[in-house]
């Protein structure tokens, strides 16, 4: 999903650098839309895996984040770039994500949050702060093990969208709902354990 995603390509790096994750470990990329990332990954010399509801690239497999078709533990690690918040059933993508790791594997995760109490819920089913993430989180089982603020690149991923005039007109009013609710961006590594997410 590299270039529909704030950061684009550097966003990702920093991502699997809070993971620890080397080749040819296996990742299964969650909302991969054209496969970008997937690509990328692949020429990494990771064993990759990437679903999308609506594929856009030969490389991305039909595919719900929300009701994963493999088995448990099958992955070393899942990414999921700024696609949970938008996947309509925010808790079970985490569920299921949790699910296919294998123990101490990763969840890789950047999104979106807010930091005003009426916020919109997106994908969550309350106001999606921080705090609401992170309930997410520990009720999928996962232990948070870092996040990053990266707010400055969301900001700079909605002006370029305006400047350039490549925002759809959904995605225009997104962004001013999100600029009304004081919208920030976050990179989180989680970490599946043993027991309840903690290892």
């Amino acid at each position: 999903m590299i270039g529909l995603h704030p950061g684009g390509k550097e966003m990702t790096v920093r991502l699997l650098d809070l993971s620890g994750i080397c080749p040819p470990g296996g990742i299964l990329e969650l909302g991969a839309g054209g496969g970008d990332t997937a690509g990328y990954l692949k020429s990494l010399g990771f064993e990759v895996k990437a679903i999308d509801l609506n594929p856009a690239g030969p490389d991305v497999e039909p595919g719900d984040m929300r009701k994963l078709d493999f088995a448990e533990e099958s992955f070393d690690c899942c990414l999921a770039e700024c696609s949970i918040s938008g996947c309509g059933g925010g808790g079970a993508a985490l569920r299921e994500a949790f699910r296919v790791l294998k123990q101490g594997g990763c969840l890789l995760v950047s999104d979106v949050f807010f930091h005003k109490k009426n916020a919109p819920c997106l994908s969550m089913e309350k106001p999606l702060t921080w705090n609401c993430w992170k309930d997410g989180f520990e009720e999928a089982g996962f232990r948070l093990e870092e996040a990053r603020d990266e707010t400055g690149a969301w900001r700079e991923f909605f002006l370029e969208s305006l400047w350039n005039g490549n925002a759809e007109e959904r995605c225009v009013d997104f962004f001013r709902e999100a600029g009304r609710a004081g919208c920030g961006y976050f990179l989180a590594c989680l970490r599946k354990g043993e027991k309840n997410g903690f290892i």
